[in-house]
């Protein structure tokens, strides 16, 4: 049997469903701007400081998702960490705010990306690394 190089497909999808996320954060920051611009919110400095938070958090959640597809070591906590901080948001964002549109897939992101890191093979990945 030739050994398999590379990411198993799990990390592999798990790291596209992270990059998903981060262009999804990215674009939302990128939205906020423009409303920024053409004066469309409340609160100039806030909305200012939500840009920055949403392009930081949009290029780091970027560079977790390459650092899955190397098979990184560090890249598994994070992305951990974020799913299991968005399934509140996901959550309250379906049920509460009855947005459900915005929600359920915030939701279906975070278990899917859950599934595919503790999935036998991306913990066989990362213990090997």
């Amino acid at each position: 049997m030739v050994p398999q190089t590379g990411a198993p497909r799990a990390v592999r999808l798990a790291g596209l469903v992270v990059g998903i996320e981060g262009i999804a954060l990215l674009l939302a920051a990128g939205g906020l701007a423009v409303a920024t611009v053409l004066g469309h919110v409340e609160n100039l400095g806030r909305a200012g400081f939500g840009v920055l938070i949403g392009l930081a958090a949009g290029a780091g959640m970027l560079r977790v998702a390459v650092g899955l597809a190397g098979v990184e070591g560090w890249a598994r906590a994070p992305a951990v960490v974020v799913q299991l901080l968005l399934a509140p948001v996901g959550y309250t964002v379906a049920f509460t705010a009855e947005r459900p549109a915005y929600g359920v897939p915030i939701l279906v992101l975070c278990a899917a990306e859950l599934f595919l890191l503790f999935t036998p093979e991306s913990r066989a990945a990362f213990l090997d690394r």
